[in-house]
């Protein structure tokens, strides 16, 4: 089904950034450094209020410069870790197609919950991200995450390489069933998640 402005709705038309400027791969990557260090290191007063007045003077530099959902960069970049979003996890797309998404990366330390293992919240966020992704390889937009359901089967660890991968089960109507995995290097299986991602209605936001 091609996208139109009337399948579409209300839902802004995103798409992939090809162009993006090389310097997000290294603003992100430090943001993510910023998040390790802010949740493992126990620095003094004055290193605290200092770390505050450079962040306050980054916030700074990019005031002043928003743009529209469809014109942002951060979010969109395909071959950056985390798409070139800094809150995401730095995982990266290997396999995009009809057949399905596999996704490799890793943990790190602002992720963990406790005892180096990665935050339960943290896996279903990176499950709706895949799950977001395998529907839009199939070239089914725009969608919302209906449900979404984590079966932890064992620890998932901080610093070490990681796959996911998600495929589409099921079709029926506006429903696409999903199901997807999580393994570590030796493919011990970590995790696995199933959902349910609906079209929306011409309507619908």
């Amino acid at each position: 089904m091609t996208d139109t402005a009337e399948t579409r709705g209300g839902f802004p038309e995103v798409r992939p950034v090809e162009d993006a400027p090389p310097e997000l791969a290294q603003f992100a990557a430090a943001m993510r450094r910023l998040q390790d260090l802010t949740v493992s290191t126990r620095p003094d007063s004055a290193a605290w209020a200092a770390a505050t007045e450079h962040i306050l003077d980054a916030c700074a530099l990019l005031d002043g410069h928003q743009v529209a959902e469809t014109d942002v960069v951060a979010g969109r970049v395909l071959s950056l870790p985390g798409l070139g979003h800094p809150l995401l996890p730095p995982w990266t797309l290997t396999e995009f197609g009809p057949d399905g998404v596999t996704m490799a990366g890793r943990f790190t330390q602002s992720h963990v919950g406790g005892n180096r293992a990665v935050h339960g919240g943290m896996i279903p966020l990176l499950y709706d991200w895949l799950f977001g992704m395998v529907v839009t390889s199939a070239e089914i937009r725009p969608t919302r995450t209906a449900y979404l359901h984590v079966d932890y089967r064992s620890i998932t660890p901080i610093d070490e390489p990681l796959t996911a991968h998600g495929r589409i089960t099921e079709i029926d109507g506006r429903k696409v069933f999903i199901a997807a995995t999580m393994t570590d290097a030796d493919g011990k299986l970590l995790s696995e998640a199933t959902g349910l991602m609906v079209r929306l209605l011409p309507h619908q936001p």
